[in-house]
């Protein structure tokens, strides 16, 4: 019965107040941020926060992304500092040696968060005084069913398989032509299947809910990608275009006729279309999650095979941004010290290789230009932090300090020092 969970806990959005608009305040002292905290929690929805000490061009991006854009590098130097330090760390480490790896203060591709906002204020003011400090804060929608919302995994091997599957499973579609589509039979595809099998289910709520829905959403990114009269958007070689041509034109022409639309009603009828064509039908995806199941039937009849292909596709089409994704929550299945007193989590920040973008006069069209791109992550609030030293003050009072956050015995003896001037 776990579609009915789903599909109840999909329902829980209609009661929610969904404003999308980013709101920005500024504090300088704790009452101030108290009384945001205030008018946030009217918002009735869950949050991460995350507390910067500066104000970076481009905030929310783990310490990885910051002096590199390849995810290949950090794997290297994670496997290095492994060599060192491996011998001696228990089995619970090693099977979470990226967050350990983060603890220790190695670039990782993880974006420490809490769900604790007082914590978050701690670390936007704790260095860097003579700057702004800022805070997020993140939406914590992982109890939506929805393919775009939150997941949260307590695995590393959980969450190190989803981008190497997405890459599985884009480079199948490519080599095929589009006939092919394999991901691994892993957690989060299975969990992406059912949360769109979900939305389907509730069509017809889902078309009177105020937002844009996440199948829309992944229609409109895909087609405000594609280039009129540019056949190479989807498939990036032309000798795989020629494996599936006839279908690959049709599925082109319909990109063509919908090309940078983006009304709910227009992008209705772009999917009514698009789960028509002989390009979706004939898409073979495995594994077949469903074999097996009591529903079967009403699983056929809704058929969440398109919702699937537009999904990779988007993942696969030439532009230079991230594609829609859910954000990937990491709680490690140990606790460090640090983690607990602050309540912490982790965002996996997903990056990926995109194809440049294609016009009718690039020539010539097979030319393949590959960038590195990194997931957005968005946020709801944002607080601009000044008289750091006062609020850390006040913080101190209510007990979060360097003690706290910081539990080890080098941090601790660092704040009685700073505590008593010595």
């Amino acid at each position: 019965m776990e579609w009915i969970t789903a599909i109840v806990s999909f329902i829980m959005i209609l009661f929610l107040c969904y404003n999308k608009n980013m709101k920005k305040f500024e504090i300088s002292n704790l009452v101030d941020f108290m009384t945001i905290l205030q008018e946030i929690s009217l918002d009735n929805r869950r949050f991460y926060f995350r507390g910067e000490s500066l104000k970076h061009e481009k905030p929310l991006l783990a310490s990885g992304y910051r002096n590199t854009q390849f995810p290949k590098e950090l794997r290297i130097i994670r496997k290095d500092y492994f060599r060192e330090v491996g011998y001696s760390l228990d089995k619970d480490s090693r099977e979470n040696f990226m967050a350990y790896s983060q603890h220790h203060g190695l670039p990782t591709e993880l974006l420490d968060v809490t769900e604790n906002p007082i914590v978050a204020l701690y670390f936007a003011c704790e260095a860097n005084f003579d700057s702004d400090g800022m805070l997020y804060a993140i939406e914590n929608d992982g109890f939506i069913a929805d393919p775009l919302t939150s997941k949260l995994y307590d695995k590393e091997m959980d969450i190190e398989s989803i981008q190497e599957q997405m890459e599985q499973a884009g480079a199948f579609f490519q080599e095929s032509g589009g006939k092919s589509i394999k991901f691994q039979d892993t957690s989060f595809y299975k969990e992406m299947y059912s949360t769109f099998y979900s939305i389907l289910t509730l069509e017809n709520i889902n078309r009177e809910n105020p937002h844009l829905n996440s199948k829309l959403k992944i229609c409109r990114y895909i087609l405000e990608a594609h280039y009129k009269g540019v056949m190479e958007t989807i498939i990036h070689d032309s000798s795989n275009i020629h494996k599936n041509k006839e279908n690959i034109v049709e599925l082109m022409n319909l990109l063509d006729k919908y090309s940078d639309v983006s009304g709910k009603e227009e992008l209705e009828n772009f999917y009514s279309e698009f789960k028509i064509l002989k390009f979706v039908k004939d898409v073979e995806i495995s594994p077949d999650v469903n074999t097996g199941n009591p529903y079967q039937a009403r699983i056929n009849e809704l058929d969440c095979k398109p919702l699937m292909l537009l999904f990779v596709m988007a993942y696969e089409i030439r532009d230079d941004k991230f594609p829609p994704f859910p954000k990937i929550i990491y709680k490690p299945s140990i606790i460090f010290d640090r983690l607990k007193n602050q309540q912490g989590a982790f965002i996996y920040q997903m990056s990926t290789y995109k194809s440049s973008p294609l016009t009718p006069s690039s020539k010539p069209f097979y030319r393949k230009v590959v960038k590195n791109v990194i997931q957005k992550i968005d946020f709801e609030y944002e607080v601009v932090i000044k008289n750091k030293k006062q609020i850390l003050k006040e913080l101190d009072i209510i007990g979060i300090n360097k003690k706290f956050i910081y539990p080890d015995s080098d941090n601790i003896a660092q704040y009685i020092r700073e505590k008593y001037n010595i």
